[in-house]
């Protein structure tokens, strides 16, 4: 069976490190390099949790949970800052695998677009997965994002999957909606994980209403 119109391709299992990073390796090799990149990611995860919003990871903490060695880490990675970088856009990646696997099997924009958003809103839900996110995005704040080589795609691939909702619903300039919905959503999920409080159904319903409504004006 086809795709629907509008599906997004799954999300890299992965993020690499920087340019000079990039390997052509063979593909028994590579997936070796996948797994050692997963798991310093997973461990710096676990790293950042246990500090909560009070220090970045070290390196030598992040490799003493993945039981790794320097050398390993600078096989993938130049710096904390890049595996925090990359974190952050594994954690963006994940969510647009969860929303290209859901939004498109509904019917309807209203339906899609509150998948969608409800997709976004996930993380807040489960109080592991809201804790992670908040530490993820205080240490984010504390480092020169400009300064990683590591790709910033994660927004982009959310949007990718809301500008084909849009698209496929021919609301016009589909592309200028997603990015403004987009950004309020996500502005209100960081809200959210700062004050601790999750979004009650109202506030849900009304976030749709929100939205709609403005699409509406188009």
């Amino acid at each position: 069976m086809s795709e629907p119109a509008g599906h997004v391709e799954e999300s890299p299992a992965v993020i690499a490190g920087g340019g000079q990073l990039r390997r052509a390796a063979k593909p028994r090799r590579q997936a070796s390099y996948d797994e050692e990149v997963q798991l310093l990611i997973r461990s710096a995860e676990a790293v950042m949790l246990g500090k909560g919003c009070t220090e970045p990871p070290k390196i030598a903490e992040i490799v003493r949970a993945a039981e790794m060695s320097n050398q390993a880490f600078y096989r993938h990675f130049r710096s904390r800052d890049d595996v925090i970088v990359a974190t952050y856009e594994q954690g963006l990646l994940n969510i647009h695998a969860y929303l290209a696997h859901r939004v498109f099997k509904q019917v309807g924009l209203e339906a899609r677009l509150a998948a969608w958003i409800d997709g976004v809103l996930a993380q807040i839900e489960d109080p592991e997965l809201s804790e992670l996110s908040r530490v993820i995005i205080w240490n984010m704040g504390q480092i020169a994002r400009t300064k990683s080589e590591i790709k910033p795609i994660g927004h982009a691939r959310l949007s990718e999957v809301l500008c084909g909702v849009l698209a496929q619903a021919e609301v016009p300039e589909p592309g200028r909606n997603a990015t403004f919905i987009q950004t309020l959503v996500l502005g209100l999920t960081t809200s959210y994980l700062e004050s601790g409080q999750s979004p009650t159904a109202a506030d849900r319903a009304h976030l749709l209403r929100f939205c709609l409504g403005a699409l509406a004006e188009h």
